[in-house]
C-alpha cells in the first residue's frame, strides 16, 4: 500500500513538472525538477517503477521542449537546447544511480538476512546441544527454560507443565539458574496454555486478543511466544517466552518451531532412558539372582560330588569287598561321569565369579613356557588315545604375572579344544614366543577349523563353536576372561589349507 502511494505521488509530480515546464520560456528549463520523482521512486526499491518514471520524465522533457519551441514559432534557443540535453542526462544519471542504490540495498538486505539466519541457526544448534546434554527429564526441562531467553533475545521464559502437579519454572535473561514458582498459574495463562496445547502450534501472543492482552499484562511484556512442547504421543507442557520488543517476525516463529522439535526429542530421549534404566534395574536384579543361584548351586555341588567320587573309588578299589567285573565296569563309568560333573560345577562356579566380580587379584611371577610343557605332559595321554601328535615348542623362559591356576586352565582349555577338533593322525602344537613387552602362546592344529559364521561369537558365553563336539560352550569364554583379567587378549585365525591358530597374549613380567 505504501509503495502504491509513492508511485502515484511520483507520477503526479511528473505531470506537475511537465505542466509548469510547458508554460515557461525555452531558456527556463524546469525539467530538472523531474529528478525528484525518480529519487522518490527509489524509496519503494522497485526498479520497474524507476525505469517507468525515467521514461515518463524523458518523454515529459521532450514534449515540453517542443511546446516551448512552438510558442516561439519553432525557433530553438541554443541555451534552451543545451539545458534540455543536460536535464535529460540528469534524468538518466539519477535513474541509473537510483537502480544501483536499490540493487545494493537489496544485496545488503539479503546478506543481513542470511547473516541473521546463520546466527539463529548457530544459536539454535548450540542450545540444542545443551538441552540434549542431560538424560534426566527434570534437567532437560530446566535447560529448555534456561536457553529460551538467549535464543529469542527475550527477557524471560516460563514453563507451564501439562500435568496439574508439575512445577512451574521461570528464568530471567542473564540468570544462571531456573526458579521454581510456588504459586498457581493465573487463569489467563491457563487458558492460553490449554488453547496452545490443543492447537499444537506456536502462537504469537498479541495485545489485540483479549486473552493475549491479559497475558502480556501479567508477564509485564510487550510481546510473547507460546510454544507447545509435545507430540501426538505425549504433551509435556507449554513454554512462554516474554519480550519487551515488538511482535516477533516469521523468522522467530520458525526458530520457535525448530526449538520445540529439539525440546520434544530431548524429553523423549530422557523419558526413554528413564524407562530403560528401570527395566535394566529389574533385569540386573534378576541376573544377580541367577548368578547367585548358579554360584550357590555350583559351590554346593562340589562337596557331595567329591564325597560320592571318594566312596565310588574306594568301592572300585575293593574297600567294601570284591565286586563282580560287571559292577566294577559300572563304577568306572560312574566315576567318569562324576568327574565330568565336577568339572562342570567348577566351570559354572568360575563363570559366576567372573560375572559377579568375586575374583582374587593376587598375581605371581611364573614361566608360561613351563605351564605349556605341563599341559602337554598332562594331556599327552588324551592325545595319544586319539592318535594325535601333541608337541610343545617352549624351551625359552617366558615370564608373565598371573594366577598359576587360571593360566593353566586357559592353556588347557585351548589345548583340549584343539584336540577335540582335530581328527586322528593330526597334530597339535603349543609354541611360546617371548617378545620385548609381551609373551604369546599359540596353539596350532590341522583339524576341522571354525565355521566363518560362528567366529564373531567364538569367545562369548555358550558359543555354538565352543559347544561343537559336546562342550559346554564356556571354555573359550573362560580363556578370554582370564586373558583380560591379566591384561592380555586371545584371538583366533584360520590356518590354510585347514586348521586353526589360537593366540594367547600376555604382558611380559619385569625382572
Amino acid at each position: 500500500m505504501r509503495s502504491r502511494a509513492v508511485a502515484v505521488a511520483a507520477f503526479v509530480l511528473v505531470l506537475v513538472a511537465f505542466a509548469v515546464d510547458a508554460v515557461t520560456p525555452q531558456t527556463l528549463v524546469v525539467a530538472i525538477v523531474l529528478d525528484v520523482p525518480i529519487v522518490l521512486a527509489a524509496l519503494t526499491q522497485s526498479r520497474r517503477l524507476t525505469y517507468s518514471l525515467v521514461v515518463a520524465s524523458l518523454g515529459a522533457d521532450i514534449a515540453a521542449a517542443f511546446i516551448n519551441a512552438a510558442h516561439d514559432g519553432y525557433r530553438w534557443h541554443a541555451i534552451g537546447v543545451g539545458d534540455r540535453l543536460l536535464s535529460m542526462l540528469s534524468i538518466v544519471l539519477v535513474g541509473y544511480l537510483s537502480t544501483e542504490v536499490q540493487e545494493r540495498a537489496e544485496r545488503v538486505g539479503r546478506l543481513a538476512a542470511q547473516e541473521s539466519r546463520a546466527r539463529r541457526e548457530a544459536a539454535l544448534s548450540a542450545a540444542a546441544d545443551r538441552v540434549r546434554a542431560s538424560l534426566s527429564s527434570e534437567l532437560v526441562m530446566r535447560a529448555i527454560v534456561r536457553e529460551a531467553p538467549q535464543l529469542f533475545d527475550a527477557e524471560a521464559a516460563f514453563w507451564y507443565p501439562s500435568a496439574s502437579d508439575g512445577e512451574i519454572l521461570t528464568v530471567r535473561d542473564g540468570a544462571t539458574d531456573v526458579e521454581v514458582v510456588d504459586e498457581r498459574a493465573p487463569s489467563e495463562i491457563v487458558s492460553l496454555t490449554h488453547r496452545v496445547g490443543d492447537d499444537r502450534a506456536v502462537s504469537v501472543v498479541r495485545a489485540v486478543d483479549p486473552v493475549g492482552r491479559f497475558v502480556l499484562d501479567r508477564l509485564a511484556a510487550r510481546s510473547a511466544i507460546a510454544i507447545p512442547i509435545g507430540d501426538r504421543g505425549k504433551a509435556y507442557g507449554v513454554l512462554i517466552v516474554a519480550s519487551g520488543a515488538e511482535s516477533p517476525d516469521d523468522t522467530v516463529v520458525q526458530t520457535a518451531r525448530s526449538f520445540a522439535s529439539v525440546a520434544v526429542n530431548a524429553l523423549d530421549q530422557a523419558r526413554l532412558f528413564g524407562e530403560l534404566a528401570e527395566r535394566n534395574g529389574a533385569l540386573s536384579e534378576r541376573q544377580a539372582v541367577i548368578r547367585e543361584l548358579v554360584y550357590a548351586l555350583s559351590h554346593d555341588l562340589r562337596t557331595p560330588l567329591a564325597a560320592l567320587s571318594t566312596t565310588l573309588r574306594q568301592a572300585a578299589d575293593g574297600a567294601y569287598g570284591a565286586l563282580p567285573e560287571r559292577y566294577a565296569g559300572v563304577l568306572r563309568d560312574s566315576l567318569v561321569s562324576i568327574d565330568d560333573l565336577g568339572r562342570l560345577a567348577d566351570t559354572l562356579l568360575l563363570v559366576a565369579r567372573f560375572e559377579s566380580g568375586d575374583r582374587s587379584t593376587e598375581r605371581e611371577r611364573l614361566d608360561l613356557s613351563a605351564v605349556a610343557r605341563e599341559i602337554v605332559s598332562e594331556l599327552g595321554a588324551m592325545a595319544g588315545a586319539r592318535g594325535i601328535v601333541l608337541t610343545a615348542d617352549a624351551g625359552t623362559e617366558a615370564p608373565v604375572r598371573g594366577s598359576r591356576g587360571d593360566l593353566k586352565r586357559a592353556v588347557a582349555n585351548l589345548t583340549a579344544n584343539a584336540l577335540q577338533h582335530t581328527p586322528q593322525g593330526g597334530t597339535v602344537q603349543l609354541r611360546v614366543a617371548p617378545a620385548r613387552d609381551a609373551v604369546s602362546l599359540t596353539v596350532t592344529d590341522d583339524g576341522y577349523g571354525i565355521d566363518a559364521r560362528t567366529r564373531a561369537a567364538l569367545f562369548q558365553r555358550f558359543s555354538s563353536a565352543s559347544r561343537a563336539g559336546g562342550g559346554t560352550g564356556l571354555g573359550l569364554y573362560i580363556v578370554r576372561r582370564i586373558a583380560e583379567e591379566n591384561g592380555g587378549s586371545v584371538r583366533y585365525e584360520p590356518l590354510e589349507p585347514r586348521g586353526s591358530v589360537f593366540t594367547l597374549s600376555l604382558p611380559k613380567a619385569g625382572a
